[in-house]
């Protein structure tokens, strides 16, 4: 969501002819030796060629798969399987070698965004996709849906990168391809165009266009969840949907600041439209967290968070500081890690609370929220001294002192 978390494909992933499923289960030791012997036979046949390029990508999948082999190691053993597949190409081409040369591709990409080496990325998805073309224009479903795949990939890789045009582009490619694909009723291909239509909205938000057509995007993607979740009881989507609901309702939110209404009726209403969806998300978040799915309850934090910024910019400040302090209370050992998403997260519920304090007329609460930001603002500082989102926090709460004293 664009308040903080991340977005999920689901269940579909990329398509590989390489499995992860067995990957912990493989035996490296006898695979490593059945390798060397490949590897030692002067004249190998092409089914043993075959079979050294699975070996290299299960390799490959298992040391990644372990989050213990080094990244050197993982795209070696990925360029041994290239480098026999480019050579059977050489040779005259062959489907079934492409279809292989082309997964290794994505497979790659998937390590290397593993480690968040992005330009990496983005260069392996444009080779998968250059590879699986042929057999796309050849009418194979499995390619179409490889590609729609990658391109929604390699969007998600421009957006990180910031080059939102190569982003909107792509994505837009990537959800044609999809309507296009057969098994359009298959619930992985309604699954990864919902999440084509989230990385849609994301983008259009981002390069600032209007609200409509970032909300249009947004509700696509909602109305795909809830049909799957209507047709198939895959209740674990609901975590997507209310993201989507949440990440709508901040777009929303966004547009009634800039509004002007007729009548202060009609700009009460909205906000309170949209405090209500804003509660439906996180009632769907508690709920897939109770039942076990514990990634909710990091979206639970970034959704809470949001009710209590957008009550208090509303001036409902009894209710606002219900919500920043379920955030504050609840949520502080996330904030514990590594992770200074979660302690940026943290520093503006304290700011949001102490406008709330303020607000009720408590200038001592006020001073002590202020006081608990300025130590987290500090905190992240540290880590980086030069965020402009950081310096602008811990302006903001030294004039809300200045203004306490």
């Amino acid at each position: 969501m664009l308040f903080g978390a991340g977005f999920a494909v689901g269940a579909a992933g990329l398509a590989s002819v390489f499995a992860h499923e067995h990957a912990a289960e493989v035996d490296l030791e006898e695979l490593q030796k059945r390798v060397a012997e490949l590897e030692a036979s002067p004249s190998r046949t092409l089914e043993q060629n075959d079979e050294l390029v699975a070996l290299y990508a299960g390799w490959a999948i298992a040391l990644y798969d372990s989050e213990e082999g080094e990244l050197d190691d993982i795209i070696g053993l990925f360029t041994n399987a290239e480098a026999i597949l480019q050579e059977t190409l050489a040779q005259g081409d062959d489907d079934v070698a492409r279809k292989q040369l082309g997964n290794v591709y994505l497979e790659c990409a998937t390590v290397y965004n593993g480690f968040d080496e992005l330009t990496s990325v983005v260069d392996l998805y444009l080779k998968a996709i250059s590879t699986l073309q042929p057999l796309d224009e050849a009418s194979d479903g499995d390619a179409k849906y490889d590609i729609a795949n990658a391109k929604l990939h390699l969007g998600i890789a421009y957006r990180e990168l910031g080059e939102l045009e190569k982003a909107k582009t792509v994505l837009d490619e990537s959800f044609i391809a999809y309507r296009t694909v057969e098994k359009i009723s298959d619930d992985d291909t309604r699954i990864c165009m919902a999440a084509v239509s989230v990385q849609q909205g994301h983008v259009l938000h981002e390069m600032g266009e209007e609200s409509g057509q970032v909300i249009d995007a947004y509700n696509r993607a909602m109305r795909l969840y809830v049909e799957i979740i209507e047709d198939q009881a895959m209740v674990e989507l609901e975590r997507n949907l209310a993201n989507v609901l949440l990440d709508r309702c901040m777009v929303m939110y966004e547009a009634w600041s800039e509004q002007n209404f007729d009548t202060e009726e009609e700009r009460n209403q909205k906000i309170e439209d949209i405090l209500t969806d804003i509660s439906r998300g996180i009632e769907l978040l508690q709920k897939q967290y109770e039942e076990g799915n514990a990634i909710a309850r990091l979206d639970l934090f970034h959704g809470v968070t949001l009710q209590g910024k957008i009550l208090c910019d509303a001036a409902l400040y009894a209710e606002a500081k219900q919500s920043l302090d379920q955030t504050i209370n609840d949520f502080a050992d996330l904030c514990d890690g590594d992770d200074d998403m979660f302690l940026m997260q943290m520093t503006m519920a304290y700011a949001t609370r102490a406008v709330v304090h303020l607000g009720l007329g408590d200038k001592k609460q006020s001073e002590a929220d202020c006081l608990k930001g300025s130590e987290l603002v500090n905190k992240l500082l540290q880590a980086d001294s030069s965020d402009e989102d950081v310096q602008e926090l811990k302006e903001q709460f030294q004039l809300l002192l200045e203004q306490l004293k």
